[in-house]
Formats: C-alpha cells, sequence, structure tokens
C-alpha cells in the first residue's frame, strides 16, 4: 500500500507539500499540486478523510506529543494521560496520543501537516527543545507540559521540582536524617537537558546546602537490575546511610530489592521517599512507599483547559503555572534512630 512518502518520492517534493496540497492549509504551485495528483492516482494513494478536512474547519481533536523514552511509560505519566483525556472529554474533544523521536524534524513536520488535530501538549521537554521552533513555524497553537528553559516566553504547565525537592529534603531532616541518598534518572537525560532531570539535580545540591545535609546523587536507568546493583554498592561503600529519595517510578523495585539484599529493612534501617510521583505507583509496595506525589487532576485540567482557551480565542495567562507535588505519607519513613 502506498504511502505519504511514495507520493513526495514520486512527485519530486517534500512530504509537508504533499500534506499541504490535501489540506489546503497552505497555497501550492499548480505544477507541483499537478505532480502530486498524477503522483497519486499511479499510486492509487487514498489519503485519510481527516487529512482533507477543509482548511479553518476544527477537528475537535487534541493529541499529547509524547517521545519515545528509554524508560517507557510508567504509572504516573499514564495517570496524566488518562487524567487529560478525561479534561478532554468534558469539553467536548478527543485526545489522542502521537509518540515519536524527540529530535524527529521530518516526522513531526508530517504529523501536523495531516491537519488532524487542532493543538498539542508537549510531554517530555527539554532544555531548547527543537519541537518548540517546528511548532511555532508552523503556527499551531500548543502547551508544554515543563520548560524548555526558565525564561520561556512559551505557554507551560510544570512540576514544581525545585520547591517538590526542598519539601522533601525538609521532610527527612525533620525525621532527623543528615545523610540523604538521591537516585535519579540516567546521566545522559542530564545531559541531553532533560527538564525533571536537570532541576531536580540542581534544587538536591542547593537544599542539600542550605539545609546542612549531606548528599550524594547517582544516576541510573530504569532497569530494576541496575538500581539494585547501585543500591547494593552504595549501602557497601557508605553503611551509613539511611535515606533513600528517587525519582523513577519503574526503577523503584530494584531499589527496594538492592536493599534488602544489603541486608537492611524499610523502615526500620532505611527510609524510602519517592518524589513525582502517584499512589497508584508507590501504594502496591511492601511497605507502602512514602511519596510527594503529582497532583495530576489539576495538572492536566489546567493543562488541557489552557489549550483550548488557545483553540477558542479565550487564553489568558495563568497567575500560578508551577504545581509542587503533594507528600503522602505512608510506611516506608519513620524517624531516625541510632547513630
Amino acid at each position: 500500500m502506498a504511502t505519504i512518502r511514495d507520493v513526495a518520492a514520486m512527485a519530486g517534493v517534500s512530504v509537508s507539500t504533499v500534506s499541504y496540497a490535501m489540506s489546503g492549509m497552505r497555497p501550492i504551485s499548480k505544477g507541483k499540486k499537478l505532480s502530486i495528483e498524477n503522483a497519486m492516482r499511479q499510486l492509487n494513494y487514498k489519503p485519510h478523510a481527516a487529512g482533507r478536512r477543509p482548511s479553518g474547519k476544527k477537528s475537535k481533536i487534541i493529541a499529547i506529543l509524547f517521545p519515545y523514552v528509554d524508560h517507557g511509560l510508567d504509572l504516573s505519566e499514564m495517570e496524566l494521560i488518562l487524567q487529560a483525556s478525561k479534561s478532554a472529554a468534558r469539553r467536548g474533544y478527543y485526545l489522542v496520543i502521537w509518540t515519536m523521536q524527540t529530535n524527529s524534524r521530518e516526522e513531526l513536520q508530517q504529523f501536523i501537516g495531516q491537519s488532524l488535530v487542532d493543538g498539542l501538549i508537549l510531554m517530555e521537554v527539554h532544555t531548547n527543545d527543537m519541537r518548540i521552533d517546528i511548532l511555532r513555524e508552523q503556527n499551531i497553537p500548543f502547551i508544554l507540559l515543563g520548560r524548555d528553559k526558565e525564561d520561556s516566553a512559551e505557554t507551560f504547565i510544570d512540576i514544581d521540582f525545585s520547591a517538590t525537592m526542598m519539601n522533601c529534603i525538609s521532610y527527612l531532616k525533620d525525621l532527623d536524617y543528615r545523610r540523604v541518598i538521591f537516585i535519579n534518572q540516567t546521566e545522559q537525560s542530564l545531559k541531553a537537558g532533560y527538564g525533571p532531570v536537570v532541576r531536580t539535580h540542581e534544587a538536591f545540591s542547593y537544599f542539600c546546602r542550605n539545609f546542612d545535609i549531606q548528599g550524594s546523587e547517582y544516576f541510573c536507568s530504569s532497569d530494576p537490575l541496575d538500581v539494585c546493583a547501585v543500591t547494593e554498592n552504595i549501602l557497601t561503600d557508605c553503611p551509613r546511610s539511611t535515606a533513600f529519595i528517587i525519582m523513577n517510578n519503574k526503577a523503584l523495585p530494584g531499589l527496594i530489592k538492592g536493599i534488602e539484599k544489603s541486608g537492611r529493612r524499610i523502615p526500620d534501617d532505611v527510609s524510602v521517599v519517592a518524589i513525582v510521583s502517584s499512589a497508584g505507583s508507590v501504594s502496591c509496595f511492601v511497605p507502602p512507599i512514602t511519596a510527594f506525589e503529582m497532583d495530576s487532576t489539576s495538572i492536566m485540567d489546567i493543562t488541557v483547559s489552557q489549550l483550548i482557551a488557545k483553540l477558542n480565542g479565550k487564553y489568558e495567562e495563568l497567575p500560578m503555572r508551577l504545581i509542587p507535588c503533594i507528600l503522602r505519607e505512608r510506611q516506608s519513613t519513620r524517624r531516625r534512630t541510632g547513630n
């Protein structure tokens, strides 16, 4: 079956030009349009009906743009998407999820050129995110769930990672912990400018100094076996470590197993706190994990409502766009005893 790429190749034009010719979103020269139509006939290419929607007519569909990530979708991210779907439905919109490479300019342009959706929510935002420039060029409404940089002029909603880390370190200090280990995501994510990793990395260092906490940060993949090995090494090299913070729900089983294999018990010997999490991700463990949880409902309701307001020309700037996580105390933490 022929694809839009086949049509573009035969007609000697770009994929986006074929999309524009079908949707009418931009004027195409008669020569190019004729070449495209001839290629479509020869290849028996049948464009999707949504791709031929008349210019200016709304689809009532919004998309979450979620790039491929090494750790996949965890329960917290699935909860965000579910809440976004509910929020969109309440406002008479459908929600779709579109996955693609973060740095694939052609793939994103092709998707936009199909004219399938009215607006986009960008997840997994990086500093200097290439997708933002493309969406600006294409003049499609979008909202960032995250920030590309601190002084971004783009509309965004984000978790307040700095406040969340501050509250977490303060909480552990109140429980009399003075040595804290932070298990962050991969070092590659930090170097790539992935917002949550960058901001928690900076906040952990800053607030450990300010709260007079001896803090050590480790980067690790989402593979539980990797995290288990790292945890065992930490507790072998630093046996007096008694408090862990982790921001990686998929890696949490590895942390718990590593603590157990080191001959320690939670929370008798070691306290564990998950940050930027959800109840579904942490409450099923034994013991249930204390966590600073996202307010997924509020985050996605604000995000979706702001995007739809943009689509309808009613957008107003939000007074608050950073939402801290909420402490849910469970059975993985207790006041430190002994040395």
